[in-house]
């Protein structure tokens, strides 16, 4: 009896191992893959993916990058223990991507995988904090000064270098479950965070629909697979980097409204997918997208979601960045 209770014991933990390491990788993702250049003119407007939702824009003259979250803590320590910002890894991860000096950072909205580490790397590479007041209480908790944050009014331009930018609120990916939604959304981090934390201390806060411009060239940035309806009427964009997050967990409805309330209302030539990596992998190992055990857990599909995306887009280029290797805005154009 006990030998078979053994025997029992170990095969549940075999299919466990097994449903953890068996990471479906859909064709879209090479599909669509630009490759980088080998060399990109230091005046030209030129974008990195950093994994997850972070972005960085820079032209030579100023640099903006999005959230910043680079620590991505593992599974276990993110639903059952507790979590903070690790140095080590945000200066390795700043060093391979070249960033010394940044003049803004900014969380798209407060959760942990997009504003945890962004007032350290505001901290290491003396760039300005940008966001809700959610992720202003993440900054001070961190322990940055007053002058290194800001609240941006929403709907009005904000000049930094020769980058335009506006704020748009917006709302974030309705999690599936219940108790999810009542943890984490449609809420305000109200006093400084003094890491470490919980995951669910960080709060929704607001969640943005960022619009940048430089020169002639209009681009949108949506951090999470939601969205507020006639927010973005009559704000065309060339280039969408779109967040897919989840949506192929949601029913049609909800689906055709961030289509018609995002994409159209945005009208834009280019969709750049993000937010689909495994955000509990170090970035050494390269982006990795969600195990089996996840996906079962979950009802994620990657391959869905691309899609669902390429049904309603088809007469929309698309394009998935390649990790680390800066792209030029022209490239992403072409």
């Amino acid at each position: 009896m006990l030998k078979a209770i053994l025997s029992f014991l170990i095969s549940i933990f075999l299919v466990f191992v097994l449903l953890y390491n068996i990471r479906p990788s859909p064709e879209a993702l090479e599909t669509y893959l630009v490759e980088s250049e080998h060399s990109v003119p230091s005046d030209v407007l030129q974008i990195q993916f950093l994994g997850n939702t972070n972005l960085l824009f820079t032209d030579g003259e100023t640099s903006i990058l999005t959230d910043g979250f680079f620590t991505r803590p593992n599974a276990f320590k993110m639903l059952f223990g507790k979590i903070k910002p690790n140095q080590s890894v945000v200066k390795q991860c700043l060093q391979r991507a070249n960033i010394e000096h940044l003049d803004a950072v900014i969380p798209l909205h407060s959760h942990f995988d997009h504003a945890m580490d962004a007032p350290m790397v505001a901290d290491i590479t003396g760039a300005k904090l940008i966001g809700s007041s959610s992720t202003i209480n993440i900054g001070k908790g961190y322990g940055l000064k007053d002058n290194q944050m800001m609240v941006p009014p929403l709907n009005e331009v904000i000049h930094i270098g020769k980058f335009k930018l506006t704020f748009i609120a917006s709302r974030h990916w309705q999690y599936p479950s219940a108790k999810q939604r009542a943890q984490l959304l449609d809420q305000n981090i109200e006093t400084p965070i003094t890491t470490p934390v919980k995951m669910t201390d960080y709060k929704e806060g607001i969640s943005y629909t960022l619009l940048i411009e430089h020169d002639s060239t209009k681009i949108a940035i949506q951090g999470s697979a939601g969205f507020k309806e006639g927010s973005l009427v009559n704000k065309d964009v060339d280039i969408l980097f779109l967040a897919i997050a989840g949506i192929e967990t949601m029913d049609e409805t909800y689906n055709r409204h961030y289509q018609n309330d995002i994409i159209e209302a945005l009208q834009p030539e280019v969709l750049v997918p993000m937010h689909y990596d495994d955000f509990t992998l170090p970035l050494t190992k390269g982006l990795k997208t969600t195990n089996l055990l996840f996906n079962w857990k979950m009802g994620a599909n990657l391959g869905k979601a691309f899609e669902i995306i390429e049904s309603n887009n088809k007469a929309r280029s698309i394009k998935v960045m390649p990790l680390w290797e800066p792209i030029s805005i022209h490239q992403l154009l072409e």
